[in-house]
């Protein structure tokens, strides 16, 4: 961060889809020269609610129109640059346990388009066995706990 720069506020919303197999849908995100998979989400726009970003998120970037929105399990922040701007990005992250099904990201901004890269279903056993980057970096814990005790019965906070 460079001395005196003050970070944006930024809002967002990220959802952890699992499925009836105990997997988790992760986005590939890949900008200048790093990738990392997080959950699907982003940044509120306008006077959106973090549930009905949460919603607009996942139907842009997976396709899936999501009908049960579950409870706010987890909250992030980090500080980012991105296009020359600073950020400290504030998530929340929502739970939905979803049918099994093909995302295809449809009604992507230019912007987010040029680093969503890819869409891909996780085990527990293969989000503990990978090298490549998470965010937040605990996910292979968080999502085992999450299948083995359900949703925190308060928002619990996680790294980047």
């Amino acid at each position: 961060m460079t001395s005196g720069e003050i970070p944006a506020v930024r809002h967002a919303a990220r959802v952890v889809l699992l499925d009836e197999e105990d997997r988790i849908l992760l986005v590939r995100f890949e900008y200048r020269g790093r990738s990392w998979w997080a959950a699907p989400g982003g940044g509120l726009e306008d006077a959106e609610t973090h549930e009905e970003a949460a919603r607009r998120e996942i139907r842009e970037e997976t396709g899936l129109d999501l009908e049960e929105l579950g409870s706010w399990i987890w909250t992030g922040e980090h500080v980012f640059r991105f296009e020359g701007r600073l950020y400290r990005q504030r998530e929340r992250y929502f739970l939905a346990v979803v049918p099994a099904f093909s995302p295809s990201p449809h009604l992507l901004g230019s912007e987010e388009a040029g680093f969503l890269r890819e869409l891909r279903w996780w085990t527990p056993d293969e989000l503990e066995a990978t090298a490549e980057e998470l965010a937040p970096a605990e996910f292979p814990a968080l999502v085992r706990d999450l299948i083995s005790h359900g949703s925190p019965r308060r928002p619990i906070e996680v790294g980047a």
